[in-house]
C-alpha cells in the first residue's frame, strides 16, 4: 500500500539521504533574535497556496503574489491529500495513518476539528456550496460524506475495494470515485448518497476530474500510463493519451481549455488542448510530481514535488518553470484558496502542548534532533526560517537558499537580542556538529520515520 500510493519512506529517497544533515544542523545553531511579526512576511497577496507535507505533519503556506513560504504550521499526524471551502477560511486534510478528517482554521492555523473517517483516507473532495466534504477511504472501500457545518461524518456509501480520489460535478449533484483495484469509477448521487452507475476503465484508475462544464470525466491510469476521457452523456471512452508513467492526478485551468497530468516516473507534467484532446507541451519539474494546483488567475501552475521536497510554479503562457519553492518533507497536497476576508492575513500557528515528541508543537519530534526546552515554529521570511522556544528566544536562523546557519551581521529586519546574539561563526559550527550527532543517534532509533508508514 505505501508503495502504490506513493507515501512513506521511498527507494528513490536513498539518494537523498546526504540532504538531511543540515537541517539538524539548522534546528539547534544558537542565534538569538526577535521573530518577525507576521505583517511584515505578508505582502498581501490575494490567494495563498496550502501544501501538506506528509512526513512533517506540517502545511506550507505559500504566498501567490510573493512566491514564497510565509508561513508554516503544525496540524500533526500525517497531512495528505488537502481541500479548500468556498471561501478559503476552512481547509480539509486526509490523515492515511489516523484514519481522519482534520479542519483546519486557514485565520489562525489552528485544527478547528477532527472528524473520524474510513480506513486510511486519501483524496478529498469539498461541494461547491461547502457544506460537505467526500473523502475516499483507501482501506474502507468507501466514500465518506462529512457534514462541514457540524463537523460530523453523516454517511459512507460503498465503493468498491480500494478508492483513491474523488471528484465532484461543477454543480456538485455528482460524485465520481476511482477504485485502484476494481479498475472501475463509482458514480455517486450526492442528494441521496445512491451509487447510480459504475464506469469501467483500465487498469489501475487514480486520478479523476470533470471538466468545468460537466461534459468529460479525465481519469488517469497508473497501470497503463494513460489519462482516459470519457464522454459523461453515454459513458463511452472519447481517447486515451499517454502522459507519461505514474500518472497521478489531473487538474484543469479556470476556463477547462487546458489539462494538466503529473508523471511521478518521468518528472514532468503533460500539458492537453482539451479541444483538440492531445498533449501540446510536456515540462520538466521537480523529482516526484504528486499533485498540482492552477491559480484562479490562469497565469500559474503549483507543482508538489514530493521526493524533492519542492514546489515548482509554472508560467502556464511559456510552459516553463520560473521558480522552485522548498516546502516540508513529503510535500502530498496542494490547493489553492482565497486570503480570509475577515483579517487579510496570513494564518498564524498556535500550537498545542500537548505531550513529549508528537506533540504539534515540538520540532523534536519524528525524525528530528532535540532542542533545549519546547519549541515552536514561530515565523518564516523569504530567506530565513527561525525556530523560538516557548520563552521567545530563538535557537536558530538559517539562510535557506545558500543552508547555512545566519551570522549577526546576516540578521533580517526585527533585530537581535539575547547572550548568544554576538556568536561567532565558530561557535555556531560547533553547536551544529553536536546536533548533526544527536540527530543520527535519534535516526538510529526505533522511533525515526524510517519505522513509520
Amino acid at each position: 500500500m505505501k508503495n502504490t500510493l506513493g507515501i512513506g519512506r521511498c527507494p528513490a529517497r536513498a539518494r537523498r539521504g546526504r540532504r538531511r544533515p543540515w537541517a539538524c544542523r539548522a534546528l539547534v545553531a544558537l542565534l538569538a533574535m526577535t521573530p518577525t511579526a507576521p505583517a511584515s512576511a505578508d505582502p498581501g497577496g490575494r490567494n495563498l497556496v496550502y501544501v501538506t507535507n506528509y512526513a512533517d505533519g506540517t502545511i506550507s503556506v505559500i504566498d501567490d503574489a510573493a512566491g514564497r513560504v510565509v508561513r508554516t504550521f503544525r496540524v500533526g499526524g500525517s497531512p495528505g491529500r488537502i481541500a479548500a471551502g468556498p471561501d478559503g477560511r476552512r481547509l480539509y486534510v486526509t490523515d492515511f495513518v489516523a484514519g481522519k478528517l482534520s479542519v483546519i482554521d486557514t485565520v489562525t492555523g489552528a485544527v478547528a476539528a477532527t472528524v473520524p473517517v474510513g480506513k486510511a483516507p486519501f483524496g478529498v473532495a469539498v461541494s461547491p456550496d461547502g457544506r460537505r466534504a467526500y473523502v475516499a477511504d483507501f482501506g474502507g472501500g468507501g466514500l465518506s460524506v462529512v457534514d462541514t457545518v457540524t463537523d460530523t461524518l453523516t454517511g459512507t456509501v460503498d465503493t468498491g475495494v480500494t478508492p483513491v480520489e474523488a471528484a465532484l460535478s461543477p454543480d456538485g449533484r455528482r460524485a465520481y470515485v476511482t477504485d485502484f483495484e476494481s479498475g472501475t469509477v463509482t458514480v455517486i448521487d450526492t442528494a441521496t448518497l445512491a451509487v447510480v452507475g459504475t464506469l469501467h476503465v483500465g487498469g489501475g484508475p487514480w486520478g479523476v476530474r470533470v471538466t468545468p462544464d460537466g461534459r468529460r470525466l479525465y481519469v488517469t491510469e497508473l497501470q497503463q500510463s494513460v489519462v482516459r476521457v470519457i464522454d459523461i452523456a453515454t459513458g463511452e471512452t472519447a481517447t486515451e493519451l499517454d502522459v507519461g508513467k505514474s500518472p497521478r492526478v489531473v487538474r484543469f485551468s479556470p476556463d477547462g481549455a487546458r489539462a494538466y497530468v503529473g508523471s511521478a516516473y518521468f518528472n514532468t507534467v503533460s500539458v492537453i488542448d482539451t479541444a483538440a484532446l492531445k498533449v501540446v507541451a510536456v515540462i520538466e519539474v521537480g523529482d516526484g510530481p504528486r499533485v498540482m494546483a492552477v491559480t484562479p488567475d490562469d497565469s500559474r501552475l503549483y507543482v508538489a514535488n514530493q521526493i524533492s521536497d519542492t514546489v515548482s510554479v509554472v508560467d502556464i503562457a511559456t510552459n516553463t518553470v520560473v521558480a522552485t519553492i522548498p516546502v516540508g518533507d513529503q510535500p502530498l497536497g496542494v490547493v489553492i484558496a482565497p486570503r480570509p476576508a475577515a483579517t487579510g492575513g496570513v494564518p498564524v500557528s498556535r500550537p498545542a502542548h500537548s505531550g513529549a515528541g508528537r506533540n504539534p508543537g515540538t520540532v523534536a519530534g519524528r525524525n528530528r534532533c532535540t532542542a533545549t526546552g519546547r519549541e515552536r515554529h514561530a515565523a518564516a521570511t523569504a530567506a530565513h526560517v527561525r525556530t523560538v522556544r516557548h520563552d521567545g528566544r530563538a535557537l536558530c536562523a538559517v539562510d535557506v537558499s545558500s543552508r547555512r546557519p545566519l551570522r549577526r551581521r546576516d540578521a533580517p529586519p526585527g533585530g537581535l537580542h539575547g547572550r548568544r546574539a554576538a556568536a561567532s561563526c565558530s561557535s555556531i559550527r560547533r553547536s551544529a556538529q553536536s546536533a548533526h550527532s544527536r540527530c543520527m543517534a535519534l535516526k538510529r532509533s526505533p522511533h525515526s520515520r524510517a519505522s513509520r508508514p
